[in-house]
């Protein structure tokens, strides 16, 4: 979590006690769900869609009113506050490929930029899909420099429940260690990059 947050956090008041916590690299979700466009698959996989380069930087909301779902009308259509509404086409799917870039280690982060990104882990192999009831691997294909691509797995946790759903924590590991929601600390050691995906 502190991977997440370090880089929305620039100041800590004189005196603080600094407290010792892990950063990895960020790793960025080229083609993430824009949540604020009717078809929300349908964003660039370079990146552009996303406000900006941290790790959980928002869609961008600036988009035209026939591609934007805030003023859209209809059951399912709309994105706008509502308690009880769900939009009838889902932010992802099984099977999509979603392609990453990820900063190297190094990295000055958190307050103060006193933190530095670290990884223990080696080359890049696999995809790690973490969720409150599920831990999940797919293959990752390197492209390049820092940058690779997977298809989002497919299958189901309870009913009809897919394994990928809502907000995850997304990581790039050099090992599919076999894990559960209970000791997924057990991957650090193993982690490239981590970012956050959205789907639905």
């Amino acid at each position: 979590a502190w991977t997440m947050l370090a880089p929305y956090i620039s100041y800590c008041p004189e005196n603080t006690t600094r407290l010792s916590w892990q950063n990895f690299p960020t790793l960025h979700i080229l083609n993430n769900p824009n949540i604020n466009r009717l078809a929300s698959n349908e964003s660039g996989q370079d990146g552009s869609w996303a406000v900006g380069d941290r790790i959980a930087d928002p869609s961008i909301s600036n988009i035209t009113d026939s591609e934007s779902c805030i003023s859209a009308e209809g059951i399912g259509k709309s994105c706008g506050a509502a308690i009880a509404t769900n939009r009838t086409e889902p932010l992802s799917y099984p099977g999509k490929r979603v392609y990453f870039e990820w900063d190297a280690p190094g990295q000055a982060v958190g307050p103060n930029n006193s933190y530095v990104t670290a990884t223990t882990a080696g080359q890049p192999k696999f995809v790690g899909w973490s969720s409150q009831l599920n831990f999940t691997y797919s293959p990752l294909t390197t492209t390049g420099k820092n940058q690779g691509y997977t298809e989002q797995p497919e299958g189901f946790v309870f009913g009809d429940d897919g394994i990928i759903n809502g907000t995850m924590a997304v990581m790039l590991t050099d090992l599919d260690l076999f894990v559960t929601p209970f000791n997924t600390t057990m991957v650090n050691s193993h982690i490239v990059a981590l970012g956050l995906y959205q789907a639905g």
